[in-house]
């Protein structure tokens, strides 16, 4: 099959959805299907090959939130000549463009919708147009819409969860890239781990709420030391770090900027930390994944993709979005149950191999695209 891959971005970029992308896109290569993908250029001059994989990278000309504007994304579409274009949301204008060729092509139409497109200010209100007038038409353009959170039908006022085109895959993570590392020195300090984009577009992550726990906690005598490793950097980098000062727990949080080795940066910390405030925004939390893929208990909030997975099978703790004293209260838990977090780590690492793996998101996207017809006219 030749499927088409429509993104906003691609491989070398860092962001949730791109890698995604790239990890789908070299599997399905690799069971024999011919993969292409057309993206915008960001990073300028990027390759037009990844891994055997083609990549039709346009140039563009200024961004309307966190999407590129490429104005000859239509033409490099029709040129490709597909039996399947797969496309992807939040990022408004390349899936609608894929839908228009899809339905000129006559090819099936598969949209995997991350989250809804929001925002503040002049991003909220063209978001609101969006959602209005384009989405439904998106939407009606469709063969299937896979969510990525099982949550999301209920949370997204877009989503029916009666349609019968919505199929759920979650993201996944490469099992075999990210290995169970040797645990830390024991406590003290609990070495705690956050990892996101550090701008505007991603303080939904709850970096803020995290510090505002450790200033919770620096507050109490008694209470257990307690270090933050945060990795990413950003335009917001500068903001965290005087909101840090401004809590008094600078001495307690370490910025580490852009992370090259993400296998001992989450082995480097006892728990990992992902405090989303924004169900709407927050399509899955991949980085959870990848700190149980390296072994680590996780504490994080119920709108996260693997949510329902976290307190059943033992690996962390959920609190409520936005709440930095139930987010304390869970790391004093943690630092009680200090002797616990390397057979949570092991359980952790159990869950991402039985159902997160790469290979078997890869098969449930095959299977589903092998199912669909192919339209005429």
């Amino acid at each position: 099959m030749r499927i088409l891959q429509v993104v906003v971005r691609f491989h070398p970029y860092v962001g949730g959805v791109e890698n995604t992308v790239y990890h789908l896109a070299r599997r399905l290569a690799a069971r024999g299907h011919e993969v292409r993908v057309v993206c915008a250029d960001e990073p300028a001059g990027s390759p037009p090959e990844v891994e055997g994989i083609a990549v039709v990278r346009l140039p563009w000309w200024f961004k309307v939130g966190n999407a590129n504007v490429c104005f000859g994304i239509r033409d490099a579409l029709l040129r490709e000549k597909p039996d399947l274009i797969h496309a992807h949301l939040p990022t408004a204008g390349f899936p609608d463009v894929a839908a228009s060729v899809s339905r000129k092509l006559g090819v099936p139409l598969v949209l995997t919708y991350n989250n809804d497109l929001i925002g503040g200010g002049l991003k909220g209100v063209l978001a609101g147009i969006y959602n209005r007038f384009l989405l439904p038409r998106l939407f009606a353009a469709c063969d299937r819409i896979v969510y990525t959170n099982p949550l999301y039908p209920s949370q997204s006022p877009y989503l029916d969860p009666g349609d019968p085109k919505l199929f759920y895959i979650p993201w996944g993570v490469e099992v075999e890239a990210f290995q169970p590392a040797a645990e830390p020195p024991s406590p003290p300090p609990l070495v705690v781990g956050f990892l996101s984009l550090l701008d505007v577009h991603h303080r939904y992550k709850g970096l803020e709420v995290l510090l505002r726990a450790l200033a919770e906690m620096a507050e109490l005598k008694g209470d257990p030391p307690v270090r933050l490793r945060v990795g990413g950097a950003g335009a917001e980098l500068g903001w965290y770090r005087q909101r840090a000062e401004e809590l008094g727990v600078a001495d307690r949080v370490e910025f580490l900027g852009f992370v090259q080795d993400l296998n001992a940066f989450y082995g480097s910390c006892h728990v990992f930390a992902l405090p989303s405030t924004d169900g709407r925004q927050e399509g899955f939390g991949l980085v959870l994944l990848e700190a149980m893929a390296c072994g680590r208990p996780v504490v994080t909030t119920p709108i996260v993709g693997v949510a329902g997975d976290v307190e059943p099978r033992g690996v962390g703790v959920l609190v409520s979005p936005g709440d930095p004293v139930a987010l304390a209260n869970a790391l004093r838990t943690f630092w009680q149950k200090r002797a616990d977090l390397p057979a949570m780590g092991r359980q952790a690492r159990e869950l991402v191999e039985e159902r997160y793996g790469w290979e078997r998101i890869t098969e449930e996207y095959e299977r589903l695209f092998l199912s669909l017809p192919t339209r005429q006219g």
